[in-house]
């Protein structure tokens, strides 16, 4: 009978010995590495077990009975091995007992952190682990190499791909003995199972009860004990073959109802696209906008409608274009979060190049014959309605690094519903956007009431240069911050050439020389682009420099409640206009940062500047698809505290003291 794999020998088996690989007596245990370089300062390395037909070990929770492995590191100062990168495990039945594990063969994958430039180096691993058939049997191995002996491994590769690293959110509550999790899913689901990471918390060989719900999907888990009083659910999720993270606090029954409807989630993208507005990242592009309405005193009412709703138009379109890549990034398993462009440096150098040349043509009136001489429609006797209608796209372009009270939630709730849900919420968000303009289009007259035109709009136009100027500065340090010297001085010399082919064109009267001109400055910033792109991000936290600052990892906050530490995270970009403001007028102040030092607050930066795959994790476990994020914990508290998108220096002190 089956069930004597309850019980283990009470003699260990071990082979206590320098080889690699090392023969336990029901598997051969290796170490590899990947094959794939990572960066010059992380490895990846695998053990590998090859057991007996049959046999097999266990996941970190091994369900209703085995064990997990444990190893024990020695390597010299400055290396530092991660945890265990658990694979997803398979279910491994022993009526009435359910066992969660790896049969015949598996590789657990490790990261490995290395001295800067440094990849050598002696190690041992002192490996323990259960392995089971009919009986369990405690094995052993103890091995001895160095790095650079250790062989390549393409299942190690392929294994490490295969880590679930894409969080599922859900809504996780206990109800009627059961724990509950609701989640979106657009397909069909074959097939489901959640593997708990917790022990002791649900009845692992009970069957798990999957109901399709109006707009989400309910799976139900039979728990132990309903009075166990859970914080956080930890796990993988498989469906479909597929499987997910689930890192989720839970949420009381009476708070589900309270959380935000889809009603709610259209009126907050609303009200966080009318504040848009005001953010200091649109102000250029609104700005000129504004003063091409001026513009149009004394003109019919047909055209200032035309203009008013054709710009409306490009904000609209361009938030639909967002919301469904987003959709179809999320559908495919490479969701990337609002404000995703920004995190490529051949966007951000473009946006660069295209604020300093809207600057010089406001500045000097260059005339290249395209819509982008008229942005605005100032200074124009065309029409200039495409120039209206660019004018609302780019708006939205510069938008995306701000985010405004209000916005925050309704994204993050908007790309966690299907894509019916999702669309009416960005449709939200560009409608509060463009209602100004929109209101502007039914009440044309409103325009009578702005100064007329006149010679001092010239001169306004001429001033609204500079805040063009200032934003591809700020756009050149973000680009500097993401790449490195070498690709800083490339984007340099591209707007130097632009602004000597700017210069030419002044200069040439010839159409074709003018054309020949143009088309030669595109192909040389095309080539320095290729060349930036080459180049590649410097590193994954370039913001955090200064002694106050601790670096990021997944992770961190479940080692500091451990340790009963307290931590003030602040998930940033160097592209986040908001996060630069709230930095400077809120954590940065001397009575904040000496708050924190006094108190042992450790103060956590998660720099999202460059694409990280493990913040955009932990952004959409706090239901949020971009930055700003702040996070606050200190020990007493049931579970961590979000901080406003918008901070004062009040505001942080009150929460940090209560």
């Amino acid at each position: 009978m089956k069930l004597i794999h309850l019980f283990c020998l009470l003699i260990t088996c071990s082979n206590f010995v320098f080889s690699n690989p090392v023969s336990t007596g029901h598997a051969d245990v290796s170490i590899v590495k990947s094959s794939e370089i990572q960066n010059d300062n992380e490895l990846i390395i695998g053990i590998k077990m090859d057991m007996q037909d049959h046999w097999h070990t266990y996941w970190k929770n091994p369900g209703d009975s085995g064990g997990p492995m444990k190893i024990t590191w020695a390597m010299p100062e400055g290396f530092q091995a991660s945890e265990i990168l658990w694979p997803s495990p398979i279910l491994i039945p022993y009526p009435p007992l359910m066992t969660y594990g790896y049969e015949d063969f598996v590789i657990f994958p490790i990261k490995i952190k290395l001295p800067k430039n440094t990849a050598s180096g002696s190690f041992s691993a002192d490996i323990d682990f259960l392995i089971c058939d009919d009986i369990c049997v405690p094995e052993r191995a103890f091995i001895e190499t160095t790095f650079a002996k250790l062989n390549t491994d393409s299942d190690l590769d392929k294994a490490y791909k295969k880590i679930p690293s894409i969080v599922l959110p859900v809504i996780a509550n206990t109800k009627d003995n059961n724990l509950e999790l609701r989640f979106s899913f657009n397909e069909k689901i074959e097939e489901i199972y959640f593997y708990i990471e917790q022990a002791d918390i649900v009845l692992h060989a009970s069957e798990q009860n999957l109901i399709k719900e109006e707009n989400n999907w309910l799976l139900e888990i039979p728990l132990i004990d309903a009075g166990n009083s859970l914080s956080m659910i930890k796990g993988i999720l498989t469906i479909n073959n597929e499987s997910f993270v689930i890192d989720s606090s839970l949420t009381d029954t009476e708070e589900i109802s309270e959380s935000l409807s889809v009603l709610s989630a259209i009126l907050f993208a609303f009200i966080g696209g009318l504040i848009l507005n005001l953010m200091p990242c649109v102000f250029p592009i609104i700005s000129l906008k504004v003063l091409s309405f001026v513009s149009m005193g004394g003109e019919s009412t047909t055209k200032i409608r035309t203009h008013s709703l054709l710009f409306c138009l490009g904000v609209l379109l361009s938030f639909i274009t967002i919301a469904l890549i987003l959709l179809v990034l999320k559908s495919s398993g490479a969701f990337i979060g609002w404000g995703f462009q920004l995190q490529s440096p051949v966007i951000v150098g473009l946006l660069s190049m295209l604020m300093f040349v809207i600057g010089l043509i406001l500045l000097s009136d260059i005339n290249i014959g395209s819509s982008l001489t008229r942005l605005g429609n100032v200074g124009s006797n065309s029409s200039g309605y495409s120039s209206s209608f660019f004018t609302g796209v780019l708006a939205v372009v510069v938008a995306s690094p701000c985010t405004a009270p209000f916005m925050g939630a309704a994204i993050g709730y908007a790309l966690i519903q299907p894509s019916f849900v999702t669309l009416p919420i960005f449709i939200s968000l560009g409608l509060g956007f463009c209602i100004p303009y929109l209101i502007l289009s039914v009440k044309p007259n409103l325009i009578s009431s702005l100064p007329k035109p006149g010679q001092w709009m010239e001169t306004l136009k001429e001033f609204f240069a500079f805040p063009m100027f200032a934003t591809s500065l700020w756009l050149i340090w973000v680009f500097s911050i993401q790449t490195g010297a070498d690709a800083l001085i490339d984007l340099l010399i591209s707007l130097l050439v632009i602004s000597l082919i700017l210069w030419t064109l002044r200069k040439v009267d010839s159409k074709k020389s003018k054309i020949l001109l143009f088309i030669t400055g595109l192909i040389f910033i095309s080539t320095q682009l290729i060349s930036i792109n080459n180049l590649g991000p410097t590193s994954n936290n370039p913001q955090v420099e200064e002694k106050n600052k601790t670096p990021w990892y997944s992770g961190i906050e479940d080692d500091y409640k451990k340790n009963d530490q307290a931590y003030l995270i602040n998930f940033t970009a160097a592209w986040c206009i908001t996060c630069q403001a709230n930095d400077k007028i809120a954590l940065s102040r001397p009575s904040v940062v000496e708050y924190m030092s006094n108190n042992n607050i450790n103060y956590v930066v998660a720099d999202w500047t460059n694409r990280d795959k493990e913040i955009l994790d932990v952004l959409n476990i706090y239901g949020r698809s971009g930055v700003p994020l702040y996070v606050f914990w200190k020990p007493g508290m049931d579970k961590s505290i979000v901080l406003p998108a918008i901070l004062t220096e009040s505001l942080v002190l009150d929460t940090i003291r209560d």
